[in-house]
């Protein structure tokens, strides 16, 4: 099975054959096979697992996003996608204490779309943190 990882810039971040892959989305997890049934997943903040040909597990942070899927091929695309957090594990927990800290503060200001764009960036971090922590 095909998976490629791009960004919303048109970034390509993964493309290669693969034995399985977890997907975070809203109901928790879902585990893809070679020969799926196709679908559309909304995908959340969290951990992308692929498990490549060659036996390796790679491990991706993600934004919010999305992956089509047919029997052959997964092709996801998210605003941000990290391999590796670029902050340290102390800097993150502090960015994410900023952001929940920054949340609290706005639910009577802000709209909406700004908070639940604030969440997401949340959940981000949080994802990060757990790439951080292996």
């Amino acid at each position: 099975m095909q998976l490629k990882i791009a960004t919303t810039g048109n970034a390509t971040v993964f493309d290669e054959d693969i034995e399985q892959v977890i997907l975070p989305w809203e109901s928790g997890s879902v585990t893809l096979y070679a020969k799926s049934i196709p679908a559309i997943v909304k995908l959340v903040p969290w951990i992308i697992q692929v498990k490549t040909k060659n036996g390796w597990v790679q491990k991706f942070s993600i934004s919010k996003g999305i992956a089509l899927v047919d029997t052959s091929n997964i092709k996801i695309t998210v605003s941000m996608v990290t391999e590796k957090p670029l902050a340290k594990l102390v800097e993150l927990r502090w960015t994410l204490h900023l952001l929940e800290l920054k949340l609290q503060k706005v639910r009577t200001f802000w709209s909406v779309e700004e908070i639940s764009r604030l969440i997401w960036e949340v959940e981000k971090v949080k994802a990060d943190i757990q790439l951080a922590q292996g």
